[in-house]
């Protein structure tokens, strides 16, 4: 087992055309990663974290991200849920969780990973643990390739890891996943795939 997959707000607010920011063309990756993720090795893959945008009003009003973006996935309505059916995912892969209330999933201190059983990590310890086991590679799949997308790949790739973009499974607001992965260079660690 070397690998590890993370799928960043594939929420309804970012997906769906009807959400409150949606992301160009985010509509078209759903069908294709519900079936790649149906389609994971459980001899391949250490496990699968969902990340969710999480807001909520009192806390957004005034925050940077606000100044560029409406409110949008706001913990507990329908645009916060994801658009995936997790229960694709073959059950012998541990399924975790990540709620993070802004564009860098590695920027707020002491967030908690927690997994389908209910048990929390402390985010970092979560990942130097995935080192420590020898997981080297991680796929990151998702929105926004141009915002959360890439500061998931940074963090990943400052981390050590390997990092995998495939582009088929990635959208962006402004940028596509070849733009962003251009601009992080790493390409001997960084592989744009589809």
């Amino acid at each position: 087992m070397s690998g590890f997959v993370i799928v960043v707000d594939m929420q309804h607010d970012f997906v769906r055309s009807s959400g409150a920011l949606p992301v160009p063309d985010a509509e078209a990756i759903v069908a294709p990663m519900q079936d790649w993720l149906a389609s994971l090795d459980p001899r391949e893959v250490a496990g699968v974290l969902m990340t969710f945008d999480t807001h909520v009003v009192a806390e957004y009003v005034g925050s940077a991200e606000a100044e560029q973006f409406p409110i949008h996935c706001q913990k507990g309505t329908a645009g916060w849920v994801s658009v995936l059916d997790v229960a694709a995912i073959d059950s012998a892969i541990p399924l975790y969780t990540l709620e993070k209330g802004v564009f860098d999933m590695w920027q707020q201190a002491d967030l908690r990973i927690r997994s389908g059983q209910g048990e929390e990590f402390e985010r970092d310890a979560f990942f130097r643990d995935l080192a420590g086991r020898g997981i080297d590679c991680v796929t990151v799949v998702g929105v926004a390739a141009d915002f959360c997308v890439r500061w998931a790949v940074e963090g990943l790739l400052t981390r050590g890891f390997k990092v995998e973009m495939p582009a088929s499974l990635t959208r962006g607001i402004g940028k596509d996943a070849h733009v962003v992965a251009q601009e992080l260079g790493h390409e001997d660690r960084l592989c744009l795939a589809g």
